[in-house]
């Protein structure tokens, strides 16, 4: 490990993370990264093996951005130079006044250098597309909380282990990531409870590690490779979507990967051959680029004129993706109605949110966007049910939130409400379109949904970031009696907001995993 003094100050922990480990670290404080590129090429062959971390930037060059760039690409030449063959860039903490109390107190060069670091950070990432060697170790993803460090960025002992084990896992979970164009078969129908006959089953995904940005995309098995994929990803970090995929040839499902990445998924429920689904080409139906959609102003998006899709009213399969700088809250409904009172996801501070929707379209085939906040929003269309289908889209209805009820969602705990018989769920209804948010995360985990009187299953809905707000939706399996059961392993509050549900032609099933290439 190569590092300037926010690392350095880990030493320690770092040690004590990678116990069994051969591990040299060297560096010095307050050098630029080209300075410590000097370290690399003086080091004992000794010191060199398979893997490399470099923490460096925190001394960033804001002045003149490309400079980090070419000093990124040196590191990277010297390292594999000395025989590395995996490299690992520690993202910088970005420097934020909620979480870094003496903010007010700081001088303009501090705060213009602070304020640099998502970019530094951006520049990391891009770094991988040029170096296939590299990956991302993303303490930015993970070090939005307090009590981690003695002043903005220089790690106090929570920090430094924190910071370490974050380091392990990623090293140790790239030796397990399938690389990219990867395409993973999943025998499904007849297996797991699925009908042999299904149409579609609905999945979660989740890649962990990615090693670049890249999509997932969660197709039959004998279609084309689609336009637009179901999981978009940033490099290191773990990112989930639910998805309904029509089931292909062989009766299976197949994964496809464009970046190196550990994948998993976990099956929530099936739909048979009576109840209405239709899929289309995944196509990108709505996209905003990097301009936000004014808050309060309503989009309208024609759905009916994708190839494949009807005339009429149908309900959507829709992914949604949002960005927003501080707090955007976006809407997709039925045109020509009032706007739902629950915002379909949240997107907080810059991160990109991402979710699958049953939508109902208006008569003519159109679906209205409006934001709240302002957020860039991109919609994909993945398929359709007819109107006499088992799928139910209705307007989106708060169930529960644990601030007002409850209290935050402990680690382990598990969570039952009463979906099935409470308005607007009927007590004969097998399944839910259900959307759970994690409002502030205390930490990197996971969350799920699954159906009360079943043992948890270790499945994934969503992957949290910490005092982040997250979003999923997905159509969820309910227990005979219409309980359903949320369970996290971090402390957090939460929403859950029902938008559908499911009669016959829904197939219910306890939440199960197909496939974790973690091992």
């Amino acid at each position: 490990m190569v590092s300037d003094s926010v690392g350095l100050g880990a030493i320690s922990a770092m040690r004590t993370a990678f116990s069994g480990w051969q591990v040299t670290i060297t560096g010095k404080p307050g050098l630029f990264t080209e300075t410590l590129v000097s370290y690399v090429n003086s080091a004992p062959a000794s010191a060199f093996g398979d893997d490399a971390i470099v923490a460096t930037g925190y001394n960033y060059p804001y002045w003149d951005p490309a400079r980090f760039d070419r000093s990124v690409d040196q590191m990277v030449a010297a390292l594999k130079n000395r025989g590395v063959r995996h490299i690992f860039w520690v993202t910088m903490r970005e420097v934020k006044p909620a979480y870094y109390s003496k903010w007010n107190g700081l001088n303009s060069d501090y705060r213009t250098l602070y304020l640099a670091y998502p970019h530094t950070n951006d520049q990391l990432r891009s770094a991988t597309v040029r170096h296939p060697e590299l990956s991302i170790i993303d303490w930015a993803s993970v070090a939005d909380q307090t009590g981690l460090s003695y002043d903005a960025i220089h790690l106090n002992p929570t920090g430094a282990a924190l910071y370490a084990g974050l380091a392990h896992t990623t090293v140790e979970t790239a030796r397990t990531r399938l690389p990219a164009g990867t395409v993973t078969e999943v025998p499904v129908a007849g297996l797991h409870g699925v009908p042999a006959d299904a149409a579609a089953v609905s999945v979660n995904v989740t890649a962990i590690n990615p090693r670049s940005a890249g999509t997932v995309s969660v197709v039959p098995c004998g279609a084309v490779t689609p336009r637009v994929g179901n999981l978009l990803l940033r490099a290191g970090r773990t990112s989930s979507i639910s998805a309904i995929v029509k089931v292909g040839a062989g009766g299976s499902i197949c994964v496809r990967q464009s970046t190196d990445a550990n994948v998993v998924l976990d099956l929530q429920g099936a739909s048979d051959a009576t109840s209405g689904y239709h899929r289309v080409a995944p196509q990108r139906v709505l996209d905003s680029g990097n301009n936000s959609i004014p808050s309060g102003s309503i989009r309208t998006v024609a759905l009916a004129s994708i190839t494949g899709a009807p005339s009429g009213a149908f309900v959507a399969i829709l992914g949604i993706s949002a960005k927003a700088a501080l707090d955007g809250r976006v809407r997709v409904y039925t045109c020509g109605t009032t706007p739902p009172p629950v915002a379909s996801l949240i997107a907080t501070g810059g991160l990109r949110t991402q979710l699958l929707q049953l939508v109902r379209t208006d008569a003519t085939g159109h679906v209205c966007v409006v934001t709240n906040g302002g957020a860039s929003v991109s919609l994909d269309l993945f398929g359709w049910f007819d109107g006499g289908s088992a799928i139910h889209a209705i307007r989106a209805r708060r169930m529960l939130d644990s601030r007002s009820t409850g209290g935050a969602l402990l680690p382990g705990l598990t969570r039952t409400l009463q979906i099935g018989g409470q308005t607007p769920v009927p007590a004969a209804a097998v399944g839910a379109a259900i959307t759970l948010t994690l409002l502030d995360p205390a930490a990197a985990g996971t969350a799920s949904l699954f159906p009360c009187a079943r043992k948890p299953a270790p499945t994934t809905l969503v992957a949290s970031v910490p005092n982040h707000a997250v979003t999923a939706s997905a159509p969820i399996s309910l227990a005979a009696d219409g309980r359903l059961c949320v369970r996290s392993s971090v402390r957090t509050n939460f929403t859950i907001d029902v938008s559908g549900w499911m009669g016959p032609g829904f197939v219910a099933l306890p939440s199960q995993r197909l496939l974790d290439s973690t091992g």
